[in-house]
């Protein structure tokens, strides 16, 4: 309802509650219930979703951002505030919403060149809107993970896909509307994971960082791969519910 009448929040429509509305209001509200009922996500249906504490456009091209991917970003702004380097070059891998790397050129405070990477370019195009409401500057590319990248980074960060293709634990609203090849890893789930590993350490300078999210239970087998690529000072950090989520190597 805040949406069809575009209100900011809830206390608008509490302190308006008599307000009437037109036929249009109704019927376009009717509607969108009715998305809702069938389980289309709530930021398909408004077309938007915050991320640490940003607005940021979504379309049924890009996955919805969740709130334990704000754990990846918190995880990447701690090592790019640690690097000696005075200029950083740091690259988003599966960009999607573009909501990893936006939030981090908004609050990186260190000087930094921001690349971006996606093989959908629905999904870039999504994500170049969301760099121009936020005024930061990204340079975009159509690709495979890095394969298309000639440049040397500090940083490669990435919310890769990681379920594998069997696991049944997954909402069936999620598999319905949500982008498949933004959910699905491979038969375990981390095969994109391991692919990311050898592109980057290729990519990254030396004590540059390779930082990940991943899925439930993948912990172990995301570490070997890590290690099996060559990166050392390799760490885990669990999000707030106790999960492993979001691991770190370095070149």
């Amino acid at each position: 309802m805040c949406h069809l009448l575009n209100w900011e929040n809830r206390v608008k429509l509490y302190t308006n509650y008599d307000k009437p509305l037109s036929e249009i209001e109704v019927e376009r509200y009717r509607q969108m219930i009715k998305r809702r009922v069938k389980g289309e996500p709530v930021a398909y249906i408004t077309g938007k979703k915050e991320f640490f504490g940003l607005q940021f456009k979504v379309t049924k091209d890009v996955l919805i951002p969740r709130p334990e991917t704000e754990l990846l970003v918190e995880h990447t702004l701690e090592i790019a505030e640690k690097i000696k380097d005075t200029f950083l070059k740091i690259v988003d891998v599966g960009t999607g919403s573009g909501c990893i790397i936006i939030t981090i050129a908004k609050l990186l405070k260190k000087k930094a060149e921001f690349f971006a990477t996606d093989i959908s370019e629905k999904a870039l195009n999504v994500a170049k809107e969301n760099a121009k409401i936020h005024n930061v500057n990204i340079k975009f590319f159509k690709t495979d993970i890095m394969e298309n990248l000639n440049e040397t980074f500090t940083i490669v960060v990435s919310n890769p896909p990681y379920i594998p293709f069997k696991d049944r634990r997954v909402e069936k609203n999620v598999i319905k509307y949500e982008p498949h090849t933004a959910l699905y890893g491979g038969e375990k789930g981390t095969e994109v994971i391991e692919k990311l590993s050898q592109q980057a350490y290729k990519k990254l300078k030396p004590g540059g960082y390779l930082i990940v999210e991943f899925g439930e239970g993948q912990g172990n087998m995301v570490e070997k791969i890590f290690k099996d690529t060559g990166f050392k000072n390799i760490k885990i950090i669990k999000d707030l519910s106790g999960k492993e989520r979001v691991i770190s190597g370095e070149k």
